[in-house]
């Protein structure tokens, strides 16, 4: 029973799930942009991550209690019901917010893996209609999936991705930790990659609700200038895991 219980994942705080140590296959082979390949291997170390995008509700208690400005749409009623994804902030902001809950943004390898899983898959799901041709799976451009604009952060539970993670592919582009380079992919480390010395951009993932369902493939990735604030760019953060 001692080695069961060792072998145990350890409990999530709450609001996040828990994705384990390993390799898992990044990026694509078939991509029609060069930034997507070359598909490679790479291994991360355990860490938590947040099974939501950061809704505008709990972006308010990190406003409230630090007196941190308010996203740009804060007073839009399009984008800022409490259980939709805050967005209108930097990735300055995104990361303030992150160090007053203890955590980070994730690598970008770090949120790949907690959307694509061990295996190549191109949307959370699976493959592109693996849930048919009507999009109650995802919010991407359009009024099919029931949204113009941003989603409810715990909608689409029919397109979890699986480590059960919500909205990874569409609803708002996620601010990662990492700066950008085009060409990254070619000279990764194997071992938790951290992205390019710094750049001028830095990585978003993920798509969002301008998109079309091919701009939210779990491979693409975007990038802008870290103190860009926009409409369409939200976040979620990560934990590490601590090693015994």
């Amino acid at each position: 029973m001692g080695d069961a219980l060792a072998d145990a994942p350890p409990k999530p705080p709450p609001g996040m799930v828990y994705i384990p140590e390993g390799y898992f296959p990044m990026g694509a082979n078939s991509g029609n942009d060069s930034e997507e390949g070359p598909q490679h291997h790479v291994y991360t170390s355990a860490y938590f991550i947040d099974q939501y995008e950061v809704s505008n509700a709990e972006y308010m208690k990190f406003v409230e209690d630090t007196g941190h400005p308010k996203p740009v749409y804060w007073e839009d009623d399009r984008f800022n019901r409490p259980n939709h994804p805050v967005v209108g902030v930097s990735w300055f902001d995104a990361m303030a917010y992150a160090r007053w809950k203890g955590r980070r943004l994730p690598t970008e390898a770090e949120w790949e893996k907690a959307a694509r899983g061990n295996d190549t898959r191109l949307y959370p799901w699976g493959d592109k209609w693996a849930k048919g041709f009507v999009l109650y799976f995802v919010n991407v451009y359009g009024l099919e999936d029931k949204y113009r604009h941003t989603a409810p952060v715990d909608d689409y539970p029919a397109g979890i991705s699986p480590f059960g993670v919500f909205n990874m592919a569409g609803n708002v582009w996620e601010w990662c930790l990492d700066w950008y380079a085009d060409d990254y992919y070619r000279k990764s480390p194997e071992l938790n990659p951290e992205g390019p010395e710094p750049t001028k951009m830095k990585v978003v993932r993920g798509g969002g609700w301008i998109n079309n369902l091919d701009g939210a493939r779990l491979v693409r990735r975007g990038r802008n200038f870290p103190a860009t604030r926009n409409m369409i760019y939200g976040f979620r953060t990560v934990l590490p895991v601590p090693t015994p």
